[in-house]
């Protein structure tokens, strides 16, 4: 699996948000495939994005293993049906799902409870981080932090 991330605005230097969603090469049933928790097959910028990734990838794979008896330019592309996620906030915590459970048969069951069992996990491994908590300054960037999103969703 590849993660991959699109930025948004590309062209404003200022505005890094992005999405994020994952391209899975399956060699056992000889196929590329899209897994995104918010667009499909029929949107463009999707489209545009993962082709021009999927098309270096078997270029690449060309390149470097071309005596190999696996090869993947014939392998088509399939857009997966996946449970689309009801905000625009919550793409990383999909695209860790798929890596983690993406068995190339069934998309995962993502749920609003799954996202928040996932920033519970997430949050208590990076306070609980030894290398994080050794860094000077970091109890402070935490702090600072948690102070930036009271005042954002105040």
């Amino acid at each position: 699996m590849f993660p991959m991330f699109q930025e948004l605005a590309p062209h404003d230097r200022h505005d890094k948000c992005g999405h994020h969603y994952a391209v899975c090469l399956d060699l056992k049933n000889q196929r590329i495939e899209v897994l995104d928790s918010i667009r499909s097959e029929a949107d463009a910028d999707l489209t545009t994005h993962a082709e021009l990734f999927i098309k270096n990838l078997k270029e690449t794979w060309n390149r470097h293993y071309k005596h190999s008896k696996v090869q993947i330019r014939h392998f088509p592309t399939e857009y997966v049906a996946t449970v689309k996620q009801g905000n625009t906030t919550d793409c990383g915590f999909h695209a860790l799902e798929y890596f983690a459970k993406w068995e190339g048969r069934i998309v995962p069951a993502i749920t609003d409870a799954t996202v928040v069992e996932l920033r519970k996990i997430c949050t208590w491994n990076w306070l609980t981080n030894e290398d994080f908590n050794k860094r000077s300054g970091a109890r402070e960037f935490v702090e600072e932090a948690v102070k930036q999103v009271i005042k954002k969703y105040k």
